[in-house]
């Protein structure tokens, strides 16, 4: 009998602090994309993609002509012409390979160096939403991580904290 007594109030225990609890979710990957800056932040890493396509097309473009050069030429060419005009094809190709590699790096540290403050502003928004508002738990729904499926959208409250 006093198991049964100590279960149930361990239970209504657990059931009262659990009701006290506030649960809230957002999707902030959402919200980050609907940030007024983040449409500027997309145009400077569209226009510095740009740059980069450009000079890699002329690359390209400057690789494909040696090589259609070396087969129309390469029956006729000496030995050690032939291999000169090889070294130099691979070397641009290496050269062209590696620059991708270069760009493709640069391209996510600029958008990484732009995104930052952005997050970082979501993230302090969502904290003072939740402190305003009593939130024990906000859940982010973008992750696929959502562990309380229910509580209340705090999307607007964000918003309004970002002035959106």
């Amino acid at each position: 009998m006093k198991h049964i007594i100590l279960t149930t109030i361990l239970t209504l225990g657990l059931f009262t602090s659990a009701s006290a609890q506030k649960f809230g979710h957002i999707n902030a990957q959402e919200v980050l994309m609907n940030l007024p800056e983040r449409a500027q932040a997309q145009g400077v890493i569209e226009s510095q993609a740009a740059e980069y396509q450009a000079e890699v097309a002329r690359m390209q473009e400057d690789l494909q002509t040696k090589f259609a050069e070396y087969q129309a030429k390469s029956e006729t060419w000496p030995a050690a012409i032939r291999e000169q005009k090889e070294r130099e094809l691979q070397g641009l190709d290496q050269g062209l390979q590696e620059f991708g590699s270069t760009v493709q790096n640069e391209l996510a540290a600029t958008e990484q160096e732009l995104l930052m403050p952005m997050i970082e502003r979501v993230q302090a928004a969502i904290n003072a939403v939740g402190a305003e508002n009593g939130f024990t738990y906000i859940f982010d729904s973008s992750t696929g991580a959502t562990v309380y499926n229910g509580g209340e959208d705090i999307s607007e409250l964000v918003k309004v904290k970002l002035g959106m």
